[in-house]
């Protein structure tokens, strides 16, 4: 009864009104004045530390962290031996709070002890609830807000000028497998001297190559950052780790920093020669042609079916010994592997006319001879018609192709345009609750960049569905697909509040991830377009088809 007795007594402490002046944050400390503490306040807190009950010790804890009035010295060591507390609850709110001591009296043994005890939380792996309340603790020390040019002074705490927490940030970013890259990422973010620290600043460089894609963007964001603000030598050191992210990271990581330096992204090396099956020795170098083009839209229609028939089944070297237009078969699961690609990226060369692309046997020969439409007639072909006119979508496709159209995405990141085309953009085009599509606003972003259809019928044309397919491989981190900002923004709360992302739109799906959106979309991001992957998982039954499309019948072969 005793301790139920000052358990309740403590919750009622807790409920008294806050005093006077602005609160303190919670992940904040202050240093109040010795003359702060309330003696009555302190001999009752004192008593609770001593209590048997875990949760009486937590509350005590919470409480002296939070209030001045409760900071007193003769209660830290009780806090230091709290650190030690079998109940992690207790152990925790000790550690909260080491900023206040630390910050009391700098250069002492407490301070000294305080700052020892915070590295050693960051340090260990086993308990990671500690980490992050170490993690919070050097939030509460940075500047709160970015850089700002008009601010004068530096508000930091000192907690982050210490050389040991500077190396333990950096060491932690560095850390391929650290799982506080996201929340350090955030402290930096808010601490000028952090960013002035050449260790920390390579660090973040590091981050560029982190699997999640969240992480990889708010890296590439904050070093533009420390770019465009930070001192001096920041900036020296920034500039050529952006220029290595704009030379080989992934699209979404080099259109910002293409867009932040006003520079292009530059065109990736050209792998060695390769032998095309008619037998020449030939560099993609020196074809002007787009590889990424090739592996994401035209080599897919060398497997899908016109009726019965499909380029494969009478055009692979065991079916045609001596014709000009011999190609590869994919493999079992029906996909190509990247040698395989670059074989076919070759090959092809021998029916494309490079002066005359709109004569090209392999964009004339499955037209129909007879095409009403247009002034390009196809030519005799065994295999029959695949095209009525220079109308249909696959034509345009190969033709667009042959004139020169670019694709950014790399053939190892590409997923299947198919499926897109017909499963991902009716998600795009779709109005939500609020009555407006992601296509009505996404038409201004830079990032996630969608095209709505121009003509009355509502329908795509080729190049739009190019554009919104390249645009959405932007937002999707193939390593980790729920951690994909093109699922997450449509389903998470506010900027703001827990666990918020910045998103406009708000929750597009109200059925978050038991909506067929959602699961579709993961589908997709499983489907690689090279190389044998797992099967991704089924798709919703009742979910729409793409009715307002000019492409139709795309699918390719099953996969």
């Amino acid at each position: 009864m005793k301790n139920l007795y000052r358990f309740v007594s403590l919750i009622a402490l807790l409920s008294v009104p806050w005093p006077s002046g602005p609160r303190t944050p919670s992940w904040g400390f202050q240093a109040p004045s010795e003359s702060a503490a309330d003696p009555e306040l302190v001999a009752l807190l004192r008593s609770y530390l001593a209590s048997p009950e875990a949760d009486v010790r937590a509350s005590a804890l919470a409480w002296i962290k939070r209030d001045p009035r409760a900071q007193d010295p003769s209660l830290i060591p009780s806090i230091f031996a709290a650190l030690k507390d079998k109940e992690s609850k207790v152990s925790n709110a000790a550690l909260e709070n080491l900023g206040w001591i630390y910050e009391r009296r700098p250069g002492s043994a407490e301070a000294r002890s305080a700052l020892g005890a915070i590295e050693g939380a960051l340090d260990q792996a086993s308990d990671r609830s500690a980490r992050l309340v170490a993690v919070d603790l050097l939030r509460g020390a940075a500047k709160d807000g970015e850089y700002d040019e008009k601010q004068e002074g530096n508000s930091e705490k000192p907690l982050l000028a210490e050389a040991q927490i500077q190396s333990r940030v950096a060491a932690l970013l560095a850390d391929a497998q650290s799982s506080l890259r996201p929340d350090l990422l955030e402290v930096v973010r808010a601490s000028r001297s952090l960013q002035s620290v050449a260790a920390v600043v390579e660090a973040v460089g590091k981050c560029l190559q982190d699997d999640n894609l969240t992480v990889r963007s708010d890296a590439a964001d904050l070093l533009i950052s420390v770019y465009a603000h930070g001192s001096p030598s920041a900036r020296a050191q920034a500039r050529p780790i952006l220029m290595e992210a704009l030379a080989e990271n992934d699209p979404n990581v080099q259109l910002r920093v293409s867009r932040a330096l006003g520079l292009p992204v530059p065109i990736r090396k050209a792998p060695p020669a390769t032998l095309s099956l008619s037998g020449e020795k030939v560099s993609a170098a020196d074809v002007p042609y787009d590889f990424n083009y090739f592996t994401a839209f035209v080599q897919p229609l060398f497997v899908k079916k016109y009726g019965n028939e499909a380029c494969v089944d009478c055009h692979t070297p065991q079916t045609n010994a001596s014709g000009s237009f011999r190609i590869l078969a994919p493999q079992a699961d029906g996909r190509y592997s990247m040698e395989q690609a670059r074989t076919n990226f070759v090959s092809v060369l021998a029916v494309i006319d490079p002066k005359k692309p709109d004569d090209s046997k392999l964009l004339r020969k499955p037209l129909d001879p007879r095409a009403p439409e247009g002034d390009l007639k196809g030519m005799i072909h065994d295999g029959g018609v695949f095209w009525a006119d220079r109308f249909a979508p696959d034509f345009q496709v190969i033709q667009g192709w042959l004139h020169g159209a670019k694709l950014d995405v790399p053939p190892e990141k590409q997923l299947d345009f198919a499926y897109f085309v017909q499963h991902v953009e009716p998600i795009f085009s779709t109005p939500g609750p609020d009555g407006f599509a992601c296509i009505n606003c996404h038409s201004t972003h830079a990032i996630l960049h969608l095209e709505s259809p121009e003509t009355r019928d509502g329908k795509f044309s080729v190049e739009q569905l190019e554009n919104n397919y390249q645009s959405a491989h932007r937002v999707i981190d193939e390593l980790a697909p729920a951690s994909s900002f093109i699922v997450r923004k449509p389903t998470s709360p506010r900027e703001g509040e827990s666990g918020g992302l910045s998103h406009a739109g708000g929750v597009r799906w109200p059925d978050k991830k038991d909506s067929w959106q959602f699961r579709t979309l993961l589908a997709w991001i499983s489907m690689r377009n090279l190389a044998a992957q797992n099967k991704p998982a089924p798709v919703a039954a009742h979910q729409p088809s793409l009715p307002l499309t000019a492409v139709t019948d795309t699918s390719s072969s099953p996969r």
